[in-house]
């Protein structure tokens, strides 16, 4: 029997593809998997410089300034940044382990509300998690990177129709849980105190060599399960 994350009918349960992800999904990961090996090929000059690109430094916000065009260029590379970053990984581990869980959720999301509506929610949840860290760390020298904001957005817009509401009458596909349902409630605050646990204590898996950007975590998840609504569409399966 299908799961809930499959997000197809159950009519449709004897086609089993080879790949369940839709081709969306798997596209963003052969592009964070791209990125990360590619830069792999750089020199060491080369790579520092296209990082420092591609990174969200916030100090590069609070001091850019607007001198003429050298101002505009780095107020420009600056806006890409909030976005740009979310295709950067520190290492295979942390590329790894955002892409199946961006595999996970993503994948769910996007079967429920299509290509176009599922990129416009991811750049929601990205651009939420990048300034929520903006805002935490405003001025900080310090660069962070990779996708886990964006999949915290979308593991929050998933909660929104993946959780079982003990009361409700089970229909195809899952009804959309209302924000303040307990569901929603309870698991939203779940993760929520698990990140600041997390960010709290500075504990990171092993592996990552880094602190967890626990902030930005928290806002795109945040982003996703606030505004899911608006990107949400129920499906109909009757061809």
């Amino acid at each position: 029997m299908g799961s809930i994350l499959d997000q197809r009918p159950p009519t449709e349960e004897g086609r089993e593809p080879i790949l369940r992800s839709p081709p969306i999904v798997t596209a963003f990961i052969l592009a964070f998997i791209v990125v990360h090996v590619g830069m792999l090929f750089f020199d060491e000059a080369t790579f520092y410089a296209v990082f420092d690109i591609l990174a969200l430094t916030p100090e590069r916000f609070a001091y850019f300034g607007w001198n003429a065009m050298e101002g505009l260029a780095s107020a420009l590379v600056s806006y890409m940044s909030l976005v740009t970053y979310a295709f950067l990984h520190g290492d295979f581990v942390h590329l790894i382990f955002n892409s199946l869980w961006f595999l996970i959720f993503a994948t769910a999301v996007a079967r429920r509300v299509g290509t176009g509506r599922f990129l416009a929610l991811s750049l929601a949840a990205t651009l939420g998690a990048a300034i929520t860290h903006l805002v935490f760390h405003w001025g900080s020298p310090v660069p962070v990177v990779g996708a886990s904001g964006a999949v915290a957005g979308l593991m929050g817009a998933a909660f929104r129709f993946i959780l079982i509401d003990p009361q409700a009458t089970p229909v195809w596909p899952p009804q959309r849980l209302p924000l303040f349902s307990r569901p929603v409630l309870l698991w939203s605050a779940v993760w929520i105190v698990l990140n600041v646990v997390l960010g709290i204590t500075g504990f990171a898996p092993e592996g990552f060599g880094r602190a967890i950007a626990w902030e930005a975590h928290i806002g795109g998840f945040l982003a996703g399960l606030i505004s899911f609504p608006l990107f949400d569409r129920r499906r109909s399966w009757i061809s």
